[in-house]
């Protein structure tokens, strides 16, 4: 990804990255729309809108890009175990987000952005929208013939012509062919994680695949419980994505008390996503909330080996522990929630 344009400043983080990102995609201009502090863009029939949020008193700005896929989507058990199984298949830095508000779907990444980092989160967040392209087509279509009763969202384009496919959904295939040429890269990411000092883990050991790492996550607000367990980072690059090749692969799994009901992880994980979504958790949200075949409930991401950058690691290790500490508040709040609503309680709505 050029970095040509890293150095657009407008003074908001926010606003600035959107500019980076922009530029980054070098999108036509005919399949470009107006978008508060953002752009839509349409590669395809769906419409991507990439956009900032308003910069908070510290100059933090989260950045998104966002592409909505499915309608009329109620939010029962078998929509949820849909998007967490393709989030733990197809986990890169996109995920499945359920809207429970509007009833939608869409595939979402999001990034923090600051004064000063350089340009590191608006260059991750070009590397997930260019990739969100191509995964937004593979997931309306399986979707759609796995959620019958929903509806494709199809925005009307700007110009007549823009809902052919642009030629950015083939990346996937450029990600994995640019791989073998950052090899050393992905080891100096691992090498990084294994020597980080201070860490944000109390204990770590090598593995066959790559790091092991264990902590105790107690919510933020101090409260504790059975929440207050260990959980576990593994971290690998030598498990390589079907479509992208190569990359750091990151995934946190929290204790099994988290959710002790196993019928409702795929749910638990939708409502973390879209947690994650609403409220300010000071995190890039890169990859999801899924439940893993072998893993179940976790947080699964995945850094093509052509986005990493000498620091890359230690932000999403370090922002792993953030995100357990969020997750176990934030479903301490739930289940306080669904205790007071009763059997019938939806925790859903909250």
């Amino acid at each position: 990804m050029d970095r040509a344009n890293d150095a657009v400043d407008t003074g908001d983080a926010g606003l600035a990255a959107v500019a980076s990102i922009r530029a980054a995609l070098e999108p036509d201009a005919g399949r470009l729309g107006g978008e508060p502090r953002g752009f839509a863009w349409w590669p395809h029939t769906h419409a991507m809108r990439v956009h900032a949020e308003p910069a908070r008193p510290d100059g933090a700005a989260r950045v998104a890009a966002e592409t909505a896929l499915l309608g009329g989507v109620s939010g029962r058990g078998h929509e949820f175990a849909a998007f967490a199984r393709w989030n733990a298949r197809e986990a890169a830095l996109s995920s499945l987000r359920w809207d429970g508000e509007r009833g939608e779907v869409s595939l979402r990444a999001s990034v923090i952005a600051r004064r000063g980092d350089g340009g590191a989160a608006a260059r991750l967040l070009a590397h997930a929208a260019l990739l969100q392209a191509g995964e937004a087509l593979r997931a309306a279509d399986a979707l759609s013939i796995e959620l019958p009763d929903t509806s494709l969202l199809t925005p009307s384009p700007p110009h007549a012509g823009a809902h052919s496919p642009a030629a950015h959904v083939e990346a996937a295939t450029a990600y994995a062919s640019q791989a073998p040429a950052h090899a050393r890269a992905l080891e100096s990411a691992m090498e990084a994680l294994t020597g980080l000092a201070p860490a944000p883990w109390g204990r770590s050991t090598r593995a066959a695949h790559g790091l092991d790492a264990e902590f105790t996550a107690e919510p933020s607000s101090g409260e504790a419980g059975r929440h207050a367990t260990r959980w576990l980072v593994r971290a690998s690059v030598r498990q390589p994505h079907p479509r992208l090749g190569a990359g750091l692969l990151l995934a946190l799994v929290p204790p099994p008390g988290l959710e002790p009901v196993a019928e409702r992880a795929a749910a638990t994980a939708s409502l973390l996503n879209e947690g994650e979504a609403r409220e300010w958790t000071g995190l890039d949200a890169l990859g999801g909330w899924c439940v893993h075949p072998s893993m179940g409930l976790s947080h699964v991401s995945f850094v093509p080996a052509a986005a990493i950058e000498d620091g890359t690691a230690e932000r999403l290790a370090w922002q792993a522990g953030t995100r357990a500490r969020w997750a176990a508040a934030f479903l301490s709040h739930v289940e306080a929630s669904r205790a007071q609503r009763g059997p019938a309680g939806n925790a859903l709505s909250d």
